[in-house]
């Protein structure tokens, strides 16, 4: 009879490094929830600490001696570490004094579609980020600008520049917050799989969700994160994902970025170079991913009159491309994941790397606006040029009658 193994390769390899004493927080799956249920009627003195229900789990604290023995469990699909996941962006720099910021006016806006992100929550108190659905009674302090903040600015910045135009690339989107629970600032699988739960059980209406997190080990897409994210997107959900900050080396993409059917999104300067942070493939099965790359070093965001921050990171890349495809859905929210890869290579720019770290390249935006007869060129607000003008007429008026005054002057002396 042929053992049929049990614990998901890459973890197995990690617990070599261990003795059998080490404890690690697990996440169990079965093939059905008739044979979960069996399973813990079997082992009754199991401290279960999450079970799911969407895809059949259990999380709970195993030692490595325990897994070992569990290994040939015939209940069992599969055993993994309930993964460590970090927010992908590196580096954030508060500045004092706000640009002027100038945005090429586009026919669509986002308007109608349902974007969520999971990340650490979104801070409403800045006048530049819109309203949002709070799916958690999670707080989030008054004057944080956290990680999730800024990539709702990316998406949907609501602060005005002089021309009265949004920042945002998609500014009228609807934002559904899922804000993250944690402790000691460290998030896992099972943070996610629990929204993940929540939105496949109570039906919530999302079109693109943002899942800004990547663990640092590399994935061949069959972890339970990534599996769980390719049954939503089966329903109908666009996902988006990092590349992750863990490059350059090869196999630097980690979950659920290395997932077949997420969107996943590497960094870009913006002398159109790969930064070395940004995730490279193949995922371990040998896959191609990024999917493509979009800017994500030195991004300029306002926040207020007197904040703006620079960010860098792949978070903010992936932000970037959930704006235009919020845009390409509300052009035809029927588009499926694959649909939308496809219009993008349509208008794709090669950056000349390996396609395991670039994926197809990048887009030029304007082209694929252009496609979808999205942009326009800028448009300058008429009651901003009647202001202007004004504001024109009065200093000519005034200069006219200071050289007046001069004159007059010089004649009398």
């Amino acid at each position: 009879m042929i053992s049929i193994m049990k614990i998901y390769p890459p973890f197995k390899k990690k617990l070599e490094n261990h003795s059998n004493d080490k404890h690690f927080k697990v996440l169990i799956s079965f093939e059905n929830l008739s044979n979960r249920e069996k399973f813990l009627e079997k082992y009754q003195d199991l401290k279960i600490l999450k079970k799911f229900d969407f895809l059949p789990l259990i999380n709970i604290n195993l030692m490595k001696e325990q897994i070992i023995n569990f290994e040939e469990e015939i209940l069992i699909n599969q055993i993994e570490e309930d993964q460590k996941l970090y927010l992908s962006m590196l580096d954030v720099l508060e500045i004092l004094e706000l640009d002027e910021y100038k945005n090429s006016q586009i026919s669509y806006d986002g308007n109608n579609i349902n974007v969520g992100i999971i990340d650490n929550g979104i801070n409403k108190n800045f006048p530049s980020i819109p309203n949002s659905k709070n799916y958690n009674d999670v707080k989030i302090n008054k004057q944080e600008v956290s990680h999730g903040t800024i990539i709702a600015g990316i998406i949907c910045n609501q602060f005005k520049n002089l021309y009265d135009n949004f920042i945002g690339i998609a500014p009228k989107v609807n934002l559904i917050d899922f804000k993250l629970s944690y402790d000691n600032n460290e998030y896992n699988f099972s943070s996610i799989l629990e929204i993940l739960e929540k939105i496949d059980k109570e039906k919530i209406d999302v079109d693109i969700l943002l899942i800004s997190l990547a663990t640092s080990e590399a994935s061949d897409g069959k972890d339970i994160l990534s599996l769980a994210c390719d049954l939503l997107i089966d329903d109908g959900l666009i996902i988006v994902s990092p590349a992750g900050n863990f490059g350059p080396e090869k196999n630097s993409i980690g979950s659920p970025g290395a997932s077949a059917k997420v969107i996943t999104i590497g960094g870009l300067t913006k002398e159109f170079k790969i930064p070395d942070y940004s995730g490279r493939g193949p995922t371990l099965d040998n896959r191609v991913k990024p999917d493509l790359c979009l800017p994500s070093s030195d991004i300029i965001l306002p926040l207020s009159e007197n904040l703006r921050v620079k960010v860098t990171g792949t978070s903010v890349a992936a932000s970037i491309g959930v704006g235009i495809i919020a845009l390409i859905k509300e052009y035809d929210k029927n588009l499926t994941y694959n649909e939308i890869l496809d219009l993008m290579k349509k208008v794709r720019l090669d950056l000349n790397y390996e396609p395991t770290s670039q994926g197809f390249g990048t887009i030029k935006v304007t082209d694929l606006f252009e496609e979808l007869d999205l942009y326009h060129q800028q448009l300058i607000p008429y009651n901003y040029l009647i202001k202007k003008s004004i504001k024109v007429a009065i200093e000519i008026f005034i200069v006219l009658i200071f050289l007046f005054y001069i004159i007059l002057f010089f004649r009398m002396v």
